[in-house]
């Protein structure tokens, strides 16, 4: 490191302009109703229930979290647990899928279990992203609509009657859609099972039965919809005796509504071949009843405009307890697992809990109020609970860990919390998901006394860096801006801003080194456009020939690009500018395309189209052995890759790239591409999907140099680091990182007392997942000393790492072992386990890092910056040359953007009734 400047200017760059979308709904996945069984094979089961066994069987599962913002987005987020597979993860953005120019708006969602009948006979209890259908609506559309929540097309649409959509909802036996519009019944959709040609059917009309319903008063919405307790009934169309599974279904009997005429509504649902549904009201003062829910014992609650949060006796609909628990409208509800407790929030910004305890007289039980807790700065619109609740009797979750509650609203930001009630602090048994300390403070899982982790707005990528250009890309819903940072501290100025005609929002977006091409694209296709300079603006000048150039290159027939299309996932320009990868979303193949340095504008040659063939057992890619055999378990052993089998793998490597090349694919294979990278040499390309898998292709020889073990969680981003040997950092979600040389093709396990250990013990105390990394310029080189900055939505992480003594550690494993539902097993798990606990000092107001100690692996100083940066969207650097360069940190706090949000309800500061 001698002669090389640890310090550089530092630009706090704030005027990106783009502002984020409230978030208007939220869903985790449904649990399905437990199998159908008659009295006398459930009395076989004793008191373990089939349904309640399967929960307990899986009880360390979690489902995915489906986000709506209100300008379409649709986000998919999952939980990761720690470098170890503890319990004490974090939810990530997985992806997010665009809104179509058609439906450009969601207000409403409804996640729909796929084949509800068939779903218990998996080896999992929690439903997988596969295993969901996902139907939206917005409030101003026409139409529902059901988009696929791998690609994020519209798969289907149906028409609204009396538009717009008030409500929707989905029954617990995942067969019925009940919709609430502006008209004055209720409408119901049957949501038929899935087929080996088709697995998203198309919505069906309800039974005869449901065909028709009493009418509202002209003027009366039904503003929230809540179904009853299923029943469990012998099937109609049984011809033998026996009490078997296949003789009994769950049927839907009532179900209660919320409306804005000061009224609530049960619904009685006749049997098959019945009258038509009937109806009782139960009358409060002038207020809209904007949220309801039906309780395991048959009672229901309701939330209204006043504020009022009341519980009502399910057959006399008479009022059993009242609460004033909201100073405005309480316009969410949710029950939590098992039906225990109730949460409620709205315009005041507060959650409150509910939960029902034994009545003091020692007869029955009573909801109390046990905690109202702020943990939003704008109206909360949309609340979930995992594990979700099931409206049966029977159904016993215990998890073993605390429910987790999520909540969203205008002030964009997704937040979990701890959701325990307060028994549950006591047991030492209950895990919290979101804990990270080994403390008394990090395991309180009550939702009273739990930390609340608030997630960052925008941190899927939008903004990028030209260093040798000093400019800067900013990607919005349907248009870029590119800004350019003035030298010498004179300044900023917009140098383009470009509005796009599109068919989905903006997926992705990337802007070459030397600042000449810029790369966009929706769900469908990609542009390209040429930039030059004139005074102090840039003109733009799309590339028109691009996709004709895509739809006529013999290496791209087996694409079906002219219908499919050629929208990509990510974009990336090489470090030279001379050539652009593209991830395709349609096939999930790479494309390596030659850009024109001369006068010859429009020429882009097509280089190479690397195709995705692995295939996959198990959610693990599987090669076959050299004699054509393969592991039972879908395992892949590392020792393949390592110096004792390295030619047979080089052998597997060539002949896997002829099918790489070909022309044949699997569709089932087509990974969204989620992170692409180059080496600082452009002879490397590596790229991760969500599947988890990452492969390594040599640009120079156009062929596949290597596929990773299949990783438990998709990487959050690759990074080639300035080194003399060729690496890979592989970031993950679970703020650890992975090595890989490229040479000895070995993934890297961390020594226990080496620089990556103790980089991952200061990460680990986190709360917020890291977004990305970046290396300082002008160095690595001979030495391997490289500089590292890594951060998260609200702090940054700067360090020192000497790459060549991390790869030179003696007795290093040459292999580590990854299993499916865990983390990667480093060569350090033993021995963090006699860690001793060690904080990172607290950042300073510099950035000036002293380096690394020239002896052993071990020692290293870490700063940890947490309380400096807010909001970070992206970090770069500007003006490299000579080994120096100026570090831009790219922030959008909320105070940026609240002046254009409606007025809070709170307009002081915390606490202020």
């Amino acid at each position: 490191m001698s002669g090389v400047s640890t310090t550089y200017p530092l630009h706090r760059i704030r005027f990106y302009d783009h502002t984020p979308s409230p978030i208007t709904s939220l869903s985790f996945a449904p649990l399905p109703l437990p199998p159908p069984r008659g009295p006398a094979a459930s009395s076989s089961k004793g008191k373990s229930r089939d349904g309640q066994q399967q929960h307990t069987n899986h009880k360390d599962e979690f489902g995915v979290l489906i986000l709506a913002r209100e300008n379409g987005e649709v986000e998919v987020w999952d939980y990761v647990r720690d470098e170890e597979g503890n319990m004490s993860g974090n939810w990530v953005l997985k992806k997010t899928l665009p809104p179509t120019l058609t439906h450009p708006t969601v207000s409403s969602i409804a996640l729909v279990i796929r084949d509800p009948l068939n779903f218990h006979k998996k080896s999992y209890s929690v439903p997988k992203l596969e295993d969901l259908r996902l139907f939206t609506a917005g409030s101003d559309s026409n139409d529902l609509t059901e988009r696929c929540l791998i690609t994020g097309r519209i798969l289907q649409t149906y028409d609204i009657p009396s538009p717009p959509l008030w409500t929707l909802s989905v029954a617990p036996t995942q067969d019925l859609l009940c919709l609430s519009s502006s008209s004055s019944t209720l409408h119901f959709l049957s949501i038929p099972p899935p087929t080996m040609f088709n697995k998203s059917p198309a919505l069906e009309p309800p039974p005869s039965e449901l065909l028709r319903c009493d009418t509202l008063p002209s003027r009366t919405r039904t503003v929230s919809i809540a179904w009853g307790v299923p029943k469990l009934v012998k099937s109609s169309d049984t011809v033998t005796n026996s009490e078997s599974e296949g003789e009994y279904e769950w049927r839907n009997t009532y179900l209660i509504t919320g409306n804005s005429d000061s009224s609530f509504r049960k619904w009685e649902l006749p049997p098959p071949g019945g009258k038509k549904a009937g109806t009782a009201a139960g009358n409060q003062r002038g207020t809209i009843v904007w949220g309801v829910g039906v309780l395991p014992d048959h009672n229901f609650v309701t939330s209204d405009s006043l504020g009022n949060v009341t519980f009502w006796d399910g057959q006399s609909m008479a009022q059993q307890q009242h609460f004033r628990a909201h100073k405005a409208d309480g316009m969410c509800l949710t029950i939590g697992p098992g039906g225990r407790s109730v949460f409620t929030s709205g315009p005041d910004q507060r959650i409150c809990q509910f939960v029902n305890v034994p009545s003091t007289s020692g007869s029955g039980s009573q909801w109390v109020l046990t905690t109202s807790k702020r943990v939003h700065s704008h109206d909360v619109r949309a609340l979930a609970v995992f594990p979700p609740y099931t409206p049966f009797s029977g159904t016993s979750i215990n998890p073993g860990y605390a429910p987790v509650i999520a909540s969203g609203g205008w002030d964009m930001s997704l937040t979990f919390t701890s959701a325990g009630t307060p028994d549950s602090g006591s047991s030492l048994l209950v895990k919290n998901p979101l804990g990270k300390f080994k403390g008394a403070s990090g395991s309180r899982v009550t939702f009273e006394e739990s930390f609340s982790r608030k997630m960052g707005y925008m941190t899927d990528g939008r903004v990028q860096f030209a260093p040798q250009a000093r400019l800067l890309l900013g990607r919005k819903d349907r248009s870029v801006g590119v800004w350019k940072v003035l030298e010498d501290e004179q300044g900023w100025e917009k140098v383009l801003e470009i509005e796009l005609k599109l068919r989905t929002n903006l997926i992705s977006s990337s802007i070459s080194p030397n600042g000449k091409w810029l790369a966009v694209s929706d769900l469908y296709e990609t542009k390209l456009f040429q930039l030059s300079s004139q005074g102090n603006a840039i003109r733009p000048l799309r590339v028109k020939s691009f996709l004709s150039t895509l739809t006529s290159s013999i290496q791209l027939e087996h694409l079906s690009i002219p219908s499919k299309g050629c929208g990509s996932s990510s974009v990336l320009f090489t470090n030279d500018s001379q050539r652009l990868i593209l991830g395709l979303v349609s096939s999930g193949q790479l494309l390596v395309l030659e850009l024109p340095q001369g006068s010859n504008e429009d020429e882009i040659e097509v280089v190479k189209c690397f195709t995705r063939e692995d295939k996959i057992v198990d959610g693990r890619v599987v090669k076959p052995k050299p004699n054509g055999t393969m592991n039972a378990n879908g395992d892949v052993d590392m020792e393949t890759n390592g110096d004792e089998q390295s030619e047979e793998s080089e052998e597997s490597d060539d002949d896997d790239e002829e099918g790489f090349g070909g022309g044949s694919k699997r569709e089932e294979n087509a990974a969204w591409v989620s992170c692409l990278a180059v080496s600082e040499d452009n002879q490397w390309l590596a790229a991760g999907d969500l599947e988890g898998r990452v492969g390594i292709w040599n640009l120079d020889t156009l062929q596949l140099h290597a596929t990773l073990p299949t990783l438990p969680y998709p990487p959050k981003t690759l990074s080639f680091p300035p080194s003399s040997s060729p690496i890979l950092i592989l970031a993950l979600p679970t703020n650890t990182f992975q090595l890989y040389n490229l040479e000895q093709r070995k993934l890297l396990a961390p020594s226990p007392a080496g620089q990556l250990n103790e980089l991952h013990r200061s990460l680990a105390s986190l709360h917020t997942p890291l977004s990305g990394l970046t290396f300082a310029p002008g160095q690595g080189g001979k030495s391997g000393n490289v500089k590292m900055l890594i951060w998260g939505s609200d702090w940054m992480v700067t360090c020192h790492l000497n790459l060549d003594k991390i790869m030179n550690v003696k007795n290093r494993r040459s292999s580590i072992s990854i299993s499916v539902n865990g983390s990667p097993a480093a060569g350090g798990r033993n021995g963090s386990k006699k860690k001793r606990a060690r904080e990172a000092k607290l950042a300073r107001d510099h950035l000036d890092t002293p380096s690394v100690a020239e002896e052993g692996e071990g020692e290293m100083e870490i700063k940890v910056i947490r309380d400096r940066f807010k909001s970070i969207l992206a970090i770069g650097w500007l003006g490299q040359g000579q080994g120096q360069g100026e570090l831009g940190v790219v922030e959008r706090p909320f105070g940026d953007f609240a002046g254009e949000l409606p007025n809070a309800f709170w307009s002081g500061g915390y606490g202020r009734s």
